[in-house]
């Protein structure tokens, strides 16, 4: 354990060593939304899904070093959820999950434009879910059909401008691919997707 939380400590001095723009961010996303579904039969019903447009926002912390590795953490509120229709009857689920990422890539700096890649690891928790039959509003937060975590990887392709010494603006492509099944009924398999583009303000904290 000591030589663990030694590595980690050395690590973290090297890389603070080579830190050069530690920033904080804010930002909103434009999602599209759906579920990835296997029944009790196993049999895959991704398709039967209709994706519903949500949204995201949050605040973080980002550092660019010397080597153009990227770091960046945040937290923020995400929505999720999908529509389906079986037999004329009309479904609707809309999840509101409190989310905490942490991830890494590489920035290729350049004077005013600096394309990067990140991919980040991402936990949530599910503040409010509601699910919508024929117009009846149903509370699944409560009834617990759905788990409170969930868990899984975003990856973002963007693109850095830099407005002045002190404020930079950046716009992200992401993709949501969620690793948990956030059924709780055992003989069914859900998992949150989303994609989208992310629109932020990055403020230099280095002055």
């Amino acid at each position: 354990m000591k030589r663990t939380i030694l590595v980690l400590t050395i690590t973290l001095i090297s890389f603070s060593s080579h830190a050069q723009e530690p920033s904080f961010t804010i930002e909103a996303s434009q999602l599209v939304s759906t579920f990835k579904f296997v029944n009790s039969d196993d049999v895959k019903q991704n398709s039967d899904y209709q994706s519903v447009f949500t949204g995201s926002y949050g605040i973080g912390y980002r550092n660019a070093f010397r080597n153009n590795v990227i770091f960046k953490a945040g937290l923020g509120k995400r929505n999720g959820g999908a529509n389906y229709v079986y037999e004329g009857m009309n479904y609707s689920w809309r999840l509101e999950y409190a989310e905490a990422k942490l991830g890494g890539g590489y920035i290729l700096k350049r004077r005013v434009f600096s394309p990067y890649a990140i991919l980040n690891g991402y936990y949530g928790y599910l503040m409010r879910g509601t699910q919508i039959l024929n117009n009846e509003e149903f509370n699944i937060t409560k009834s617990e059909i759905l788990k409170k975590s969930d868990f899984g990887i975003i990856g973002n392709i963007g693109v850095n401008f830099n407005i002045s010494h002190f404020v930079s603006a950046y716009a992200e492509a992401l993709y949501l691919y969620g690793l948990s099944n956030i059924e709780v009924d055992s003989g069914q398999k859900s998992a949150n997707r989303s994609y989208g583009i992310t629109l932020g303000l990055s403020f230099n904290l280095a002055d």
